[in-house]
């Protein structure tokens, strides 16, 4: 009755908490943006209330540079009840590192997130997705020794801007340093695998169709997890400059981005577990991967 019970609450809603400005495309320094006043706040407030109005507890990674200039942000996602998890530094991307260089992002990132909450961090994403094949080595085995639990940061496919073509889907244990990978959730469209439930995938796809994904997935005992950013639910955030296509991937649909947000837990509210939840009870055994 138990893992009945857990396979019918395996979903899983995530946030990026990051401001406007923090991309990774060639030319973008967001470093020039750093001081400006934001929405985040307000926006991470409705991100919040939809959360509230369908009972949803998400998991959060949250950069370091927003913990480090509002803290009150971490705080107030903490008290209502969300998982406060580690989305680097600074959003610089994992595959240009050397693995002390990931070590000191992710301690610095972990610090200030804990020193706000009061408990342990032990999740972490990639920012972009950017873990590639030749950091598999060692990017594991970093976040082991660093005290994390589990992983969301591979995208299980390729695309013109991340992921790893030939990587499992599902949740797994890549290396034997023992952390839990929650890989981005990928369909298959024409022969190929391409995301449908997060960022601008799941802006570009209808609504009805990322509902018929979700279902048959977990007919099928898989898990599935959406990610939102603040800003795709602010149409009117300032505009990178940015070329046509990544400016159509990075804007397209923001406007009814918080609705179909909204129509999705609406429909799967009973599913959502946050991911500390789901690596603890895999770690302790008491689900199998």
């Amino acid at each position: 009755m138990a893992i009945l019970l857990f396979m019918i609450t395996r979903n899983f809603l995530t946030f990026d908490i990051e401001e406007w400005f923090h991309a990774n495309y060639d030319g973008i320094d967001s470093s020039q943006y750093d001081f400006q006043s934001t929405e985040l706040e307000a926006n991470v407030d409705r991100l919040i209330a939809i959360c509230d109005t369908f009972n949803v507890k998400s998991t959060c990674f949250i950069l370091g540079d927003v913990a480090r200039h509002k803290p009150h942000i971490v705080k107030k996602l903490f008290d209502a009840g969300h998982e406060i998890a580690s989305h680097g530094s600074s959003h610089k991307l994992i595959y240009p590192m050397t693995p002390d260089e990931f070590r000191t992002d992710i301690q610095m990132s972990s610090e200030i997130l804990e020193q706000i909450i009061g408990e342990k961090v032990i999740g972490f994403r990639a920012p972009s997705w950017s873990v590639k094949s030749d950091t598999l080595s060692w990017f594991y085995e970093v976040l082991a020794e660093e005290g994390f639990l589990y992983s969301s940061s591979v995208y299980p496919a390729k695309n013109t801007l991340f992921g790893i073509e030939s990587f499992p889907d599902t949740p797994h244990y890549p290396s034997s340093a023992k952390i839990l990978e929650i890989p981005q959730s990928v369909m298959k469209l024409f022969g190929n695998r391409v995301g449908y439930a997060g960022g601008g995938y799941l802006r570009f796809f209808p609504t009805w169709l990322i509902k018929r994904v979700v279902r048959a997935k977990n007919n099928e005992g898989k898990s599935v997890f959406i990610y939102v950013h603040p800003r795709e639910i602010d149409i009117h955030q300032p505009r990178l400059q940015l070329g046509w296509m990544d400016g159509y991937f990075h804007y397209q649909g923001i406007a009814g981005c918080e609705e179909k947000l909204s129509l999705l837990l609406e429909e799967f509210s009973s599913s959502f577990i946050r991911m500390d939840d789901y690596a603890t009870k895999v770690s302790a055994g008491e689900i199998s991967v």
